[in-house]
């Protein structure tokens, strides 16, 4: 391997590092509590691509009276040209600690993005078809939100988003989200629990699952996928897992593969845990639509996880990875399914 190709696999390594690393400080602390939120809205570009839809997940984890640090996965819609999505991690600063009532809260951190943007149209039997690339680079998610908290753990915000990405679309989005404040204090009904990730058993889990795998292109081909996963816990807050993936008639380079993940969980309650993980993903059997120059070598995936404990035992959890690859080849694996805990 000679420098160049060692320092184009960092570059794609780098914000998947930097995401797990963002995710371990957010694993929970004693005394205060981590937030949930769901948030959508409209979003508007500059230059002007049109307006369009937006929506985020977000994860963030105050640990002191004024500050706190947040993992979002962001879904910038459909611009004219552009369908950009992304992770950020940004460090807040919040006007007062999230006792009921008004908040004001800026927050700013590094943007990684994935864009579906068009290339040169190419002819196909059916006619000429509009061809894709997916690209890939960094940027910078600035926010402004007041936030109400009520009673109970809820909370509402209105959000101003900014992302200015160097030399690409610059975005500004307004977001209304609701929430649910876990953890110890606030008079939350929900409590902070380990218990299942202590050092007594069960620590590992096996999972079968059914979902879709999309292709990252303008139109969003999918199909069915079903996978087979193998988690253990290494620590209170890290797991290792294994993941077989299968998916019919999707035009991806590969039938079917691999992904070896180290993930990042947070349990919110005894029974309900967050996560986000890292890894690769390596195809185990080429579909018959890969292109013969086709990247070979192991694809970045990034995923995020939910799950909850039906009993000490069984337990239902959903995940949803992106696979990041060199080659225009980038597509979402969504699955759910039933684990079992061993």
């Amino acid at each position: 391997m000679n420098v160049i190709t060692a320092t184009i696999r960092l570059r794609r390594v780098a914000p998947l590092l930097g995401a797990l690393s963002i995710l371990y400080l957010l694993t929970p602390a004693a005394t205060r509590a981590g937030e949930l939120e769901l948030a959508t809205g409209f979003e508007r570009s500059m230059p002007n691509l049109g307006n369009t839809y937006t929506w985020a997940i977000e994860y963030r984890q105050p640990f002191s009276e004024h500050w706190a640090a947040s993992f979002t996965w962001l879904n910038e819609g459909h611009l004219v040209n552009h369908h950009r999505d992304g992770q950020g991690a940004q460090l807040w600063w919040r006007s007062r600690e999230n006792s009921a009532g008004l908040v004001f809260e800026a927050g700013v951190g590094p943007y990684h993005y994935y864009d579906t943007t068009g290339a040169e149209a190419i002819a196909t039997p059916q006619g000429e078809d509009i061809a894709f690339e997916n690209a890939h680079g960094w940027g910078v998610l600035a926010s402004a939100a007041l936030d109400w908290y009520f009673k109970y753990g809820w909370f509402a915000s209105l959000r101003l988003n900014d992302i200015e990405a160097a030399g690409e679309v610059r975005s500004t989005a307004l977001l209304l989200g609701v929430g649910y404040r876990f953890g110890e204090g606030y008079a939350s009904r929900f409590k902070q629990s380990d218990a299942w990730v202590a050092v007594d058993p069960p620590r590992s889990e096996v999972d079968i699952m059914a979902g879709r795998a999309v292709l990252n292109s303008f139109r969003s081909e999918a199909s069915s996928a079903q996978a087979l996963s193998l988690r253990t816990k290494i620590t209170p807050h890290f797991a290792a897992s294994v993941t077989y993936t299968e998916a019919q008639n999707v035009p991806l380079d590969w039938h079917s593969g691999a992904a070896i993940q180290l993930w990042a969980e947070t349990s919110l309650t005894s029974a309900f845990s967050v996560g986000a993980g890292v890894g690769v993903f390596i195809t185990a059997d080429r579909s018959n639509t890969a292109a013969a120059n086709s990247a070979t070598d192991p694809a970045g995936i990034l995923g995020v996880t939910m799950a909850y404990s039906i009993s000490s035992r069984w337990i239902a959890r959903a995940i949803w990875n992106r696979v990041t690859t060199r080659d225009d080849d980038d597509s979402d694996i969504v699955l759910v399914g039933l684990g079992y805990r061993f």
